[in-house]
């Protein structure tokens, strides 16, 4: 049942049983006759309860005192459709910034190999790796590939731009810090 803004709508029914006795007289004898009649009055009002809808049960569970969707981590969004990562995911225009020597060119971010706070970062410096997104709009590296590289770093995203603080260890080369401008197209 729903009720007018097409939430759905819980109802409590109490029942109020009544019982009748009735005393009857016959022939100068009188018999006790009781006659249970059960009379069922409902009262029905509006529960305060509020429900959710029925997506929400996927990655959060429903508040029922305010019949808002309570997401688990990792996921946003009025039913929690939306994993955290998403808002990361696609092409960027990339700034990089090596002591003044600016480069610019492409690279993709898409979804990594774990769960919603995952991500991939490709073709930034000429390498690939893993990142983890926070609930927030920050980003933390922490790659390590013991045939080529150590990448460590952090960022953030604010509106449709990440900027990131990156520090590449090649094996048998010394360390290097770049700082990356990326806009998303």
């Amino acid at each position: 049942m729903f009720d007018a803004f097409g939430n759905r709508a819980y109802f409590v029914c109490t029942v109020l049983l009544v019982k009748n006795v009735t005393l009857m007289k016959s022939n100068a004898l009188f018999s006790l006759v009781i006659v249970f009649a059960s009379l069922a009055l409902f009262s029905c009002n509006k529960s305060p309860v509020k429900g959710c809808d029925t997506s929400c049960e996927i990655h959060g569970s429903c508040d029922y005192a305010t019949g808002k969707c309570d997401c688990n981590s990792g996921y946003e969004g009025t039913n929690c459709e939306i994993e955290i990562r998403a808002r990361f995911v696609g092409n960027y225009a990339v700034k990089q910034d090596s002591s003044g020597t600016i480069k610019t060119y492409n690279c993709i971010i898409s979804k990594g190999t774990g769960g919603p706070f995952s991500i991939s970062i490709a073709a930034l410096n000429n390498a690939s790796f893993q990142a983890t997104v926070a609930t927030g709009n920050s980003i933390t590296i922490s790659d390590f590939n013991p045939e080529f590289i150590e990448i460590r770093g952090s960022g953030n995203l604010s509106g449709n731009v990440i900027s990131l603080n990156i520090t590449f260890k090649p094996n048998f080369n010394p360390a290097y810090t770049l700082n990356f401008t990326l806009t998303k197209q």
